[in-house]
């Protein structure tokens, strides 16, 4: 029994090291997974890139340019300076108006909405008791700057004008508007009612988002029904970017809002489009100026042109990830081909960067999900690490990185874990059967032992009983003496 339980011992450390070697499924499962996807960097509000060479500037009191696709700054100077909107606060009671109303629906002028008016300021000739839908009533508003069209569609969404500014300064809260503060909805100089260049640019990427509000704004000409009132009006946008007949006419420009008064100055919101880039440019308080051949130049245009060229010839989208190269390689654990994987983006990264950018300024963040090694097999594929992105502290994006082959397990390898797994897994077996194996012998020993035995046993037995049987001659008869011996 001591040496059987010798042997029982010995079978169990032998055992033990495949146990412990054994991986449960569900750490295996966990050893594998990747880090959990972070959520993508709020790309709005960056700072401007910085563009190596002289600062530039424009003649006006504050200026932002941003490109649309990213919301990337290109270029701003005073953006959060107060200033007065004058026409440009129509971008945000045109952009109520349509959140707010059915552009089917007809509208009839009441004399309220008439009171209180410059008589010098922008309008459309409506008069009270005419009825016109609210559609054209937009046309009206925001073509030829119609005053009377704001405090009209103010009244048609709030009941009252005053009731529509509460409304006016809630949306610019809303959409995180800080320096920003409407008195009225059409922009008569107020000095309570004011602005900022970056305020105004979250508005009217806002009020972009609406399609309407772009086929308006970027309409040239456009022709009012009659009304029961009227006859048909022909109406004109004051936006000479878009006016093909004008010298200022900039063939990329669309829309959206001119702006004027005394104090404001000369304003100007716009957008412009490339084929690859589209533009938002916000211009407050330019001035009008006089040319060597004594004519008037506004700036407002001029200044948002030279924006957007300085925009187009500066800035260019550019692929800084791409999934025919690999950037980085993990190292395989247990491999049967290469002992490295080689690490290649998911998916194309094509970013917003200066025309000259340098490509060393173009920071690669690699994270791999085991450091250490991964373990084979790998295919084609296999999500094995991330990428971020950036230049200048801009996050341009991220992608996941992938294994660009196969790369099977080691032979040798697979040979040893078949056997660790047999082994985890059928230890009863192999120690039932050791055990019997063990007992059968021992067994088979001691029957083999007995019958030795009893063998040795007989033939001692036998040997005597020869002894005892010989003859008496065999021992010299009668002459023997047992004195002979001595």
């Amino acid at each position: 029994m001591k040496k059987l339980w010798s042997l029982l011992c010995i079978l169990s450390l032998l055992i033990s090291p495949a146990l412990a070697a054994t991986e449960s499924p569900e750490d295996a499962e966990s050893a594998d997974q990747p880090p959990a996807e972070t959520v993508p960097s709020e790309r709005a509000g960056k700072e401007p890139y910085v563009v190596p060479g002289a600062a530039y500037t424009v003649q006006a009191k504050s200026a932002m340019l941003i490109e649309m696709g990213t919301n990337q700054i290109l270029f701003e100077q005073n953006a959060d300076q107060q200033v007065y909107p004058a026409s440009l606060t129509k971008v945000m009671t045109c952009m109520l108006t349509l959140e707010h109303g059915n552009l089917t629906d007809t509208i009839t002028v009441s004399e309220t909405a008439l009171q209180g008016l410059s008589e010098a300021g922008s309008t459309a000739g409506l008069q009270a008791g005419e009825q016109l839908t609210l559609e054209e009533l937009l046309y009206c508003m925001m073509l030829s700057s119609a005053n009377e069209a704001c405090n009209i569609a103010g009244e048609y969404v709030a009941g009252s004008v005053d009731g529509f500014v509460d409304m006016m300064n809630e949306r610019a809260a809303e959409l995180g508007c800080t320096g920003t503060h409407f008195n009225n909805p059409h922009g008569l100089h107020d000095e309570n009612h004011y602005t900022t260049a970056r305020d105004l640019s979250l508005i009217v990427r806002e009020a972009l988002k609406n399609e309407t509000f772009r086929t308006i704004t970027s309409t040239v000409t456009h022709e009012v029904p009659a009304t029961n009132l009227s006859e048909a009006r022909s109406l004109s946008t004051t936006n000479l970017l878009i006016t093909p007949s004008s010298r200022y006419y900039y063939e990329p420009a669309r829309g959206v809002k001119t702006g004027f008064t005394s104090p404001a100055g000369l304003c100007l919101i716009s957008t412009a489009s490339n084929g690859r880039m589209e533009l938002l440019s916000v211009l407050c308080g330019a001035n009008y100026i006089f040319t060597e051949t004594g004519e008037q130049e506004n700036q407002n245009f001029t200044e948002t042109k030279a924006l957007f060229e300085y925009g187009f010839a500066n800035f260019s989208y550019t692929k800084v990830l791409t999934t025919l190269y690999p950037i980085t390689q993990v190292k395989v654990l247990a491999s049967g081909g290469p002992e490295y994987s080689l690490l290649a983006p998911d998916h194309e990264l094509i970013a917003l960067l200066p025309a000259d950018y340098e490509e060393k300024d173009i920071v690669q963040e690699i994270s791999l999900n085991s450091p250490q090694g991964v373990e084979a097999p790998i295919t084609q594929g296999q999500v094995l690490g991330h990428v971020k992105v950036s230049y200048q502290d801009h996050m341009l994006g991220e992608s996941d990185l992938v294994a660009i082959t196969d790369i099977p397990r080691s032979a040798i390898t697979v040979q040893t874990e078949e056997t660790k797994t047999f082994l985890a897994v059928n230890w009863w077996k192999i120690l039932f059967f050791c055990l019997l194996g063990f007992v059968l012998l021992y067994a088979t020993l001691v029957a083999i032992n007995r019958l030795r035995a009893r063998r040795h046993r007989a033939a001692r037995a036998a040997r005597r009983k020869k002894v005892i049987d010989l003859p008496d001659d065999h021992w010299g008869g009668d002459d023997w003496s047992g004195d002979d011996l001595l």
